[in-house]
Formats: C-alpha cells, structure tokens, sequence
C-alpha cells in the first residue's frame, strides 16, 4: 500500500505521520543540491543569453550521502533514466520491519535544454556553413549539368537517346552493362570536381565542431510532485514509500492490500520508527 495511508486506525495515523516528517525533511534538504545559478548560453541565431540551470552532480552527491546513511536498508543504488529531453535522477531503498516489507523512493525530474556555448565560434562555424550551402549548389549545378551531357552522349552513341524515361529504365533494369556504363559516366564526371567531394568533408567536420560546442542546461522546480504527476513528466522532487504484508518470507510472498485496523500497536509503531529515522538520515545528508 502507498503511503500516506487512507484509513484512520493507529498503524495509518501512525505511519503517515512519520512520513510527512520525511517529505518535510526531503522537501528541506533536496533544495540546495537543485539551486538554481546563471549560466551563458547560447541560442541557434547566435544570441547570448542566460539561463537559470543547476548541477545534476549535486543531485547526485546527495543521494550517495543518503544512501551511505541509510543503515540496515537494502541499496538499489543510484539510477538515472531520460525519454529525450526529460531525465529522473533516483535511489531507491528497501527493508523488513517485522511483518512488514518497506520500499522508498526518491527521485528529482528535470529537463536538460540544448544551447550552444557563448563562443565566437559558434557564429564562424555557422557563417562558413551559409556559405558553403551557396557554393555548394552553385556547383552541384555545374556537375549535374555536366553529367547530363556526359549521360546523354552515351546514350546517343548506343542508340537509346529517344527513349523515353520509363522505356531506359526497363531498358537499364534488363542490361547490366548499360546501367554500369551509365554509372561509370557519371561517376567519372563526379570526380572531376574534387572540390564538391572535399566541400562535403569540411562540411562533416564543421558540424562535428558545432555538435562538440553544445551544451546541455538543467531545469527543474523546487515543487514536490507525487508519483501521479511524476509518471506524467512534471518537473519536481518525488519521495514516497509502500508498506506490504509479508505472507512468506521462503517464497518472498507479500500482501500489498491488508486490514491496517487489525494491525497491533507495537508494530505500527515498529514501521513508524523506521520511517522517522529516515527522516532523521535524510535531514543529516543536506
């Protein structure tokens, strides 16, 4: 069962009021590791801005705190999963507490941004580009023109200059050595303008540049989201924990519904006090 709990017996009233006091102490100490500073970036049209973003690492440097103090719970260590540009920072933890099997989570949402860096480059690499895409079509131009001739040529001399599309290209599809001979012209035409070939390696090499001066930049908000809103996308902190009945524990068999009422005094009061000293463990890994 998801905690806060629904009834109003003594295990519920108990175990959601140890709860709160984690989520008070998470909400507490998670902020200054999602601080957020300004940072210069970049836009496509060459604009400079700043952009409010935060340090993942600090995210991560507290969640490793968090879980060297979680003494006597099962680690399943620090995780990250991203679906394009929204990422979930987590840890998650787990232990028995008498009849009662206990699970936590806590994570941070975010969205990482793409700018580029504020570097005088970015416009150089951009404004070669431009420049490229001019000449570039200029001679594509020339070379396609040039092949034309070269093809049409060929074509005359085997006796195929009157056919129309469809027919030449039954006519290539039956002879081998008509499509390679085709192939041949254009391909010789091709390589007389070595400028074309080199121009598409400067541009392979100007982009990789441009992709090697991007920057990613972190948002988030200081809000606490539950696990609805989470699986939704929303940005925010996230913490929360279930509480299962454990039926075998050979077969790892466990409950997740039960009747909290007919839970005895001391064991609410068992899961409460484990939930108050991870209060008390998130508080001291600020």
């Amino acid at each position: 069962m998801r905690i806060p709990l629904k009834g109003s017996d003594h295990f519920s009233k108990q175990v959601n009021s140890a709860f709160e006091k984690i989520l008070e102490a998470y909400t507490e100490s998670i902020k200054p590791s999602t601080e957020m500073r300004k940072a210069n970036a970049m836009l496509g049209d060459g604009t400079v801005t700043q952009v409010d973003t935060f340090d993942p690492q600090n995210v991560q440097n507290f969640y490793q705190r968090l879980t060297n103090g979680m003494e006597g719970w099962l680690a399943n260590g620090i995780s990250n999963s991203k679906t394009e540009d929204l990422h979930r920072l987590f840890c998650q933890f787990n232990k028995d507490v008498g009849k009662y099997h206990v699970s936590g989570y806590f994570g941070v949402q975010y969205h990482a941004l793409p700018y580029y860096k504020a570097d005088k480059r970015v416009i150089e690499i951009q404004k070669e580009l431009a420049g490229m895409v001019d000449n570039a079509a200029m001679m594509f131009q020339d070379m396609t023109g040039k092949a034309d001739k070269a093809l049409q040529k060929e074509l005359e001399k085997r006796g195929f200059a009157e056919l129309g599309f469809e027919d030449l290209f039954t006519k290539m599809f039956d002879d081998e050595k008509l499509a390679e001979a085709l192939d041949k012209k254009a391909t010789s035409v091709e390589n007389e303008f070595s400028e074309f070939q080199q121009m598409g390696k400067k541009k392979s090499a100007l982009f990789a540049e441009l992709n090697d001066l991007m920057i990613e930049l972190y948002q988030t908000s200081h809000a606490y989201i539950d696990h609805n809103r989470l699986m939704q996308g929303e940005e925010g902190f996230c913490t929360y924990f279930d509480v299962e009945l454990i039926k075998n524990r050979k077969t790892n068999k466990r409950e997740a519904v039960f009747e909290t009422p007919k839970i005895p005094k001391e064991e609410g009061e068992g899961v409460a006090a484990e939930l108050l000293a991870v209060a008390k463990t998130v508080k001291k890994s600020k």
